[in-house]
């Protein structure tokens, strides 16, 4: 390899190296960042990664609240001791009870 190739390699490879510390791209992640900027960094991560399961508690409860709703009364005939309003229909044909004679 030529010395040209070695250098413009070395500088390159330098380029690469030194660059996150130049570029500074994430104002929380740099290392003089301020501390008002890394908190707000901080509390809006923890905000947007609650997010989804504070959707996902929601909609349990809401769905929860809906089926209580719905089948509040479901066992209020058996627990009454009434029987059911239709009874269900008894396909088998009726037995009668043999003749004593």
């Amino acid at each position: 390899m030529s010395a040209r190739r070695q250098g413009a390699a070395l500088a390159a490879a330098a380029m690469v190296l030194g660059a996150p510390a130049v570029a500074r791209a994430c104002a929380a992640c740099a290392a003089g960042a301020n501390p008002a900027s890394r908190l707000a960094f901080f509390l809006s991560t923890t905000a947007l990664s609650l997010l989804p399961l504070g959707m996902f508690g929601a909609g349990f409860l809401w769905v929860r609240a809906r089926m209580r709703e719905r089948f509040a009364d479901e066992f209020t005939e058996r627990d009454a001791g009434t029987p059911p309003v239709n009874p269900p229909s008894d396909s088998r044909p009726a037995t009668t009870a043999p003749n004593a004679d």
